[in-house]
Order: structure tokens, then C-alpha cells, then sequence
């Protein structure tokens, strides 16, 4: 069943129908086909996007043209450049959708005003920043292992059914693993 932003909101702060109300009036809800671009790099990345369904995918093209997948966003999950969208900056990752995808966004200036007037939703960016960080560290710590399979187990107890929805070039590109690799795991 899909998560909605009132029950995604809920899970961290207490927020009666009214509040909600004036919450998602600083969000716009949108749908994209499979392939719409959200963020492009050069760019620069005015929103923060909460997944409502479908599949989103940010990399980033070093310099020799190697990508590397950064994240994979799916139902209840947020995405956007976090550095060009806090800054204003140039984006340096390219987002994606992968499938048709429903989402809400939010500008960084929406974003600011809503955290002034509501100390709740402030908490609730808060614990959501504080949540990233610490996925993210886990996948820095997680790509330093040598062994493989570890990398993977643990990949897939952060996406467990993404093996279902994403090409094997696409997760042996976030895993840093050859497809023969994927294949004998």
C-alpha cells in the first residue's frame, strides 16, 4: 500500500488534519513518465522530492564518463542534490526517474518558510537530514568492505525488492561489482 506524506509526516510528528493542510500547501504533487529527468547535472536543483511511487535513481559521471550510482529513492524515500539544493549551486549528480513516478516537491524557499513557522515540520526536517546522514555513512562504510557479498547483503536490506525493479547494470554500477559477480551472489 502506498505511504502517503500525512502518514510519511505522522510517523516522526503529531499533526492533526488542519496542520496537514497547511503542510502540503508547500508541497506541489506531480507525475512523471519513466525517464523525466527531476534534477540534471550543470543544472541547478531548486527541490527536495518525497517518493510517492515509482523509482527514482541519482549518479554522478566523473570526469572519464564512469557513472556512479548514488541512490536509489523509492515509495516513502526523499531525494534531491542535497548540496546544489541547500546552496543554489550547480548540481553535480543527475535524478532520474526509472519508473513512472508520483511525488511531492518542495523548494528550498517553501522548505525555509515552513521550518520558520512550524517548529514540528523544523524536528521533522531535522530527524530526515539526520536519517540521510546516517545512510549514507553506512553506504560509504558498507562500499569499503572487500567482500562483496557483504556489500550486497547489506544493499539488499536497504532495497529489498529492488532486484525486481532495476536492471543489473544499475545495481552493479551502485555495488561497484561486475554483472558476473551479481550473478554468482
Amino acid at each position: 500500500m502506498q505511504e502517503t506524506l500525512k502518514e510519511h509526516i505522522g510517523k516522526v510528528i503529531q499533526i492533526s488534519h488542519e496542520e496537514y493542510l497547511d503542510i502540503e500547501s508547500y508541497f506541489t504533487r506531480v507525475f512523471y513518465k519513466k525517464g523525466k529527468y527531476l534534477v540534471e547535472a550543470g543544472n541547478t536543483a531548486p527541490f527536495e522530492f518525497y517518493i510517492l511511487r515509482g523509482l527514482v535513481v541519482s549518479w554522478h559521471m566523473n570526469e572519464v564518463g564512469k557513472n556512479s550510482i548514488i541512490q536509489f529513492a523509492m515509495e516513502g524515500d526523499w531525494i534531491s542534490d542535497i548540496q546544489a539544493f541547500n546552496t543554489g549551486s550547480s548540481s553535480f549528480i543527475d535524478i532520474k526517474c526509472h519508473e513512472d513516478t508520483e511525488l511531492f516537491f518542495i523548494s528550498y524557499a517553501d522548505k525555509e518558510k515552513l521550518c520558520s513557522i512550524s517548529k514540528k515540520m523544523e524536528y521533522f526536517f531535522r530527524k530526515k537530514s539526520i536519517a540521510n546522514s546516517l545512510l549514507l555513512q553506512k553506504r560509504i562504510l558498507t562500499f569499503m568492505c572487500p567482500d562483496k557479498k557483504a556489500r550486497f547483503d547489506q544493499f539488499l536490506l536497504h532495497y529489498p525488492k529492488i532486484q525486481l525493479r532495476a536492471p543489473a547494470k544499475l545495481i552493479t554500477t551502485y555495488l561497484g561489482i561486475t554483472r558476473k559477480t551479481l550473478s554468482q551472489m
